[in-house]
């Protein structure tokens, strides 16, 4: 069984040099130099299992994943990826896990040109902790309390995938296996938006990632900035896989809104710029659909096939 030092420079070591960073891994700190015209975003999440991932969850998917849902915090703030910490508590030190885990963990850091530059290891139930950091340019960033009247509601990618695979996994759906493998891929393996994200700065001040569902997510926005909006649940974007999958129209459109996990960005944006926003989506090939409109009234009214939805859904909850 491998000690903890031996773990770290077995697994994790070799990644900590980059922009910014003067000491990286081996010390009780790291030491950083932030560029004087840039903010720093800071983000950090917890992933437990049988919580937030179910017991026996391939390896390499959950080392992706873990560093994916912080990287997709900083999409939606605009900042550009940096560094990370990582912080694992493991039952045992399991050398084909954590091969793995490392593996997926470094195949998005070493994409996004992230350094990892610490962390901690102890001995637990399995947990994974990671801190994010970018950098976005001062009075840049995209804000959740800046969204406007009469600004349209847009989500990119697809949603509900987290959602449908949370369902099948907990039996409360029935998938053949091949389907269910191809549903399991797509939700851990979900597509980084940092670079289309730094793009969308050019039109957008309002934006957050679709993490505890689209309607759940929406509603910060809207007590942020104090206002209020009409979502048609009909328009919001779903995977082909549902397709295959026996649900009503109104069952799939339920996932996608409440369902959560999908780590997309929801942004508002003026009228007058959705030229330019198609443009900058067209070029970095990002699909993106318009969903609803921000309104002056501190109300959400959410429509299904031009009619009132009005059956209750909370939003996922840590606790």
């Amino acid at each position: 069984m491998l000690g903890e030092f031996a773990l770290i420079k077995e697994f994790f070591s070799g990644h900590d040099k980059g922009r910014g960073i003067t000491l990286g891994i081996g010390d009780d700190c790291a030491l950083l130099a932030p560029d004087r015209n840039s903010e720093l975003a800071i983000t950090t999440d917890t992933l437990n299992e049988g919580i937030h991932f179910f017991k026996g969850e391939d390896p390499f998917y959950l080392g992706y994943k873990s560093l994916l849902v912080n990287i997709s915090d900083l999409a939606s703030m605009g900042a550009r990826p940096a560094f990370f910490t990582l912080s694992l508590t493991l039952p045992d030190s399991d050398e084909l896990f954590l091969r793995e885990f490392s593996r997926g963990l470094f195949s998005l850091a070493d994409k996004e040109k992230m350094a990892l530059i610490g962390g901690n290891t102890s001995k637990g139930p399995l947990s994974i902790t990671i801190s994010a950091y970018g950098y976005v340019a001062k009075g840049c960033a995209m804000r959740r309390d800046l969204a406007k009247p009469g600004d349209i509601i847009y989500v990119s990618g697809n949603l509900g995938m987290g959602g449908l695979f949370v369902k099948a996994g907990y039996h409360e759906l029935n998938l053949a296996s091949d389907l269910f493998s191809i549903v399991h891929k797509k939700a851990q393996l979900i597509p980084s938006r940092t670079v289309f994200a730094r793009a969308l700065r050019r039109v957008c001040r309002c934006a957050l990632d679709v993490s505890d569902g689209t309607v759940g997510d929406l509603r910060h926005i809207l007590e942020r900035s104090n206002v209020g909006a009409v979502l048609n649940l009909d328009k919001l974007p779903l995977d082909e896989i549902f397709d295959q999958v026996n649900l009503t129209a109104l069952e799939k459109v339920e996932l996608a809104a409440f369902g959560g996990c999908d780590y997309e960005l929801l942004f508002t944006v003026n009228p007058k710029k959705i030229s330019l926003l198609e443009k900058i989506a067209a070029c970095h090939r990002v699909k993106i659909t318009p969903i609803g409109v921000i309104t002056k009234d501190k109300n959400l009214n959410l429509l299904f096939e031009n009619k009132p939805y009005v059956k209750a859904n909370r939003p996922f909850e840590h606790f």
